[in-house]
């Protein structure tokens, strides 16, 4: 039986790419073709702050040529992602608007913690040795045309991700202008990314010990091309950034060329920070990541690494920055999914959502590092302005809300529509009523209540608390908040204690 057709388009910030995929679960991913368009929609950007109408034209001309060339593979699916060169365009709704009325084709504008986290999982699928190096320490480097990502893995999971604006596209636009007063361009390259390379090391990097460092994205893929017949160029490139020269790159056009030193540059920078002599060159791009999604989303195809694991871990470290009482977020976690598992027919929501739960119940007090006295209004502020890597910025604010108002009653739809559409407003608001229920169960933070039953019963939901310990503080909460859960549900909920175990 013949595979799936897929068609993925990147419209990237240096180009338009177009690879079609033949995907089964016997044979796996296999690349058909791959064409590319060099464009280079990120520095109109990132210089004008628009996309201007000539490019609009052009982009939508090589998306119907796309178009014909996945009709000729008899492509059955195929979608169009977009990444921060049109993502930051001030007209980018108009762009959209645009391409869709021209080729029919909805784009996906991916936020940039949706991008990085889609290069992990396409990173995961296709390179079998990317488990086991993750198992010691490493550094995944993401360098993109407008920014960069660094994450560090270790024991297997991922421990810290920062997004730095140092994007291969982004400083050749910044640094151009003094190329011709600059005694020597790569110098002045270095000292820009410098500052924020090195204080990345000391503030997440500091007392790890990283065994492996992997570039992945933007010009990594040219970069590996181009240099994986010319090992000794490449070694001497990492160790001296006065060999990396114009000459070294004959034959490669000349846009390639501007965008691969910077690119380079910052490689040689973070090998030595991170004090190690190499460092592995991966050739997938964002089509490789679109397809690994579409075969684990569309037909099951699973990929052998727990990335779920890897948000709540970031969550989690996000949560001990600002010195969350971990053991208090453990017990309302295990309450929270308990009372989310027991009422699935009521709310509705699925798998997704029981992750944003838990991601609120792992955020919900960090604004306390800040001031008690405005603990939610801050926490809302923090997640607002903290990248959580494979969350999209429309979950962001949505966790956001599901915190702000976790003591108080949620508001009317209108008083925060700036901030979630309607849709999203019934799933937060069932998500709030969940955590507040089980917020008020350990209000003290003494962690009486470690163990709950809950039993829908008609029209009540029974949660009953093992514990010896008193908790005539957290049953005379619970009733205010018994009202909110059944405003939204429709079924009551019902505080009883079994006095069973040690005394707390």
């Amino acid at each position: 039986m013949a595979g799936h057709i897929y068609g993925a388009i990147n419209l990237g910030s240096s180009e338009i790419a177009l690879k079609v995929f033949e995907i089964s679960k016997k044979n796996g991913i296999i690349e058909l073709t791959h064409v590319r368009h060099k464009f280079a929609i990120g520095e109109e950007t990132y210089s004008t702050g628009v996309v201007s109408y000539k490019s609009m034209t052009e982009i939508c001309t090589t998306l119907n040529d796309f178009k014909r060339i996945m009709e000729e593979f008899g492509a059955q699916s195929s979608d169009v992602y977009a990444t921060s060169g049109i993502r930051e365009a001030e007209n980018m709704l108009v762009l959209v608007d645009q391409i869709r009325i021209q080729t029919g084709y909805d784009v996906r504008t991916l936020s940039n913690s949706e991008a990085r986290f889609l290069y992990y999982k396409a990173l995961a699928a296709k390179d079998a040795k990317f488990n086991e190096c993750i198992n010691e320490g490493t550094l995944v480097a993401d360098v993109g045309a407008g920014s960069m990502q660094l994450s560090v893995f270790d024991k297997g999971s991922l421990l810290v991700t920062e997004n730095l604006l140092l994007g291969s596209s982004r400083i050749h636009e910044l640094l151009q202008v003094m190329e011709d007063e600059a005694y020597d361009f790569n110098d002045l390259i270095d000292e820009y990314i410098e500052k924020d390379i090195t204080n990345f090391f000391r503030k997440y990097a500091n007392g790890i010990d990283i065994r492996h460092v992997i570039a992945i994205g933007g010009m990594i893929p040219d970069a590996y091309y181009y240099m994986k017949d010319r090992k000794s160029e490449f070694d001497g490139f990492i160790k001296s950034k006065s060999m990396i020269k114009n000459k070294y790159f004959i034959g490669l056009p000349k846009h390639t060329t501007k965008l691969l030193i910077p690119t380079i540059m910052i490689l040689r920078k973070i090998v030595e920070q991170a004090h190690i002599d190499k460092l592995v060159l991966s050739p997938i791009d964002l089509c490789d990541s679109m397809a690994s999604e579409f075969a684990e989303r569309k037909m099951r195809m699973p990929i052998d690494h727990d990335f779920t694991r890897d948000i709540l871990a970031m969550a989690d470290t996000v949560a001990t920055k600002y010195r969350s009482d971990m053991e208090h977020i453990k017990t309302i976690e295990t309450l929270s999914l308990q009372i989310f598992d027991h009422i699935k027919k009521l709310h509705g929501l699925e798998k997704r959502e029981r992750l944003l739960l838990q991601i609120a119940v792992r955020l919900h007090n960090i604004g306390s590092f800040i001031s008690d006295s405005h603990s939610r209004e801050n926490s809302y502020h923090i997640i607002m302005n903290t990248e959580l890597i494979g969350i999209s910025d429309r979950e962001r604010r949505m966790i956001a809300n599901m915190i702000r108002y976790n003591e108080d009653r949620f508001p009317d739809y209108l008083s925060i529509s700036d901030d979630i559409s309607k849709e999203q407003y019934i799933t937060v608001v069932k998500l709030n009523a969940i955590l507040k229920t089980a917020n008020v169960l350990d209000k003290s933070n003494r962690h009486k209540i470690k163990t709950v039953g809950v039993r829908l019963d008609g029209d009540i939901l029974t949660i009953t608390a093992e514990t010896m310990a008193d908790i005539t503080l957290e049953r005379g909460l619970f009733h205010d908040k018994a009202n909110a859960f059944e405003e939204i549900f429709g079924i009551r909920p019902k505080l009883v204690q079994k006095k069973t175990g040690r005394n707390m």
